[in-house]
């Protein structure tokens, strides 16, 4: 029975960590994860940081793996311009979704992913802009 819990809380965390992204989202509350959209994405950690809406592979997820961090929040040079200025500085929807994953990784680095998607999963879902 405890061999039985041990690997469904394993099976979970890796289930998490492959859905909670580099960056501070979450593929399971996007609807293009989700199939609510006519583009669909197989996940941030599925397609190697390559989703559809950027050519080839997406600058913050690059840095991220390329430092070895599970997300930027692990990452000794976090909160960094990079990450604060990947979205579109001229969108204020952009800006405050940069402040809010900032806080969401800063949270998951310290917590951990269970912690962070059940967190996450009580504010509905994040958009890419």
């Amino acid at each position: 029975m405890v061999l039985a819990r041990t690997l469904e809380c394993v099976a979970f965390m890796s289930e998490q960590r492959r859905l909670l992204t580099v960056c501070g989202g979450d593929c399971s509350r996007c609807a293009n994860y989700l199939g609510q959209k006519l583009l669909h994405c197989a996940g941030c950690a599925a397609v190697e940081g390559k989703p559809f809406w950027t050519k080839g592979v997406c600058p913050v997820y690059a840095c991220a793996t390329g430092r070895g961090a599970n997300h930027c929040g692990d990452c000794a040079k976090f909160p960094c311009d990079q990450f604060m200025s990947h979205y579109d500085p001229n969108n204020p929807e952009g800006q405050r979704n940069a402040l809010f994953r900032a806080g969401v990784l800063a949270y998951r680095s310290k917590h951990g992913d269970k912690k962070t998607s059940l967190l996450v999963g009580k504010l509905g879902e994040l958009k890419h802009t």
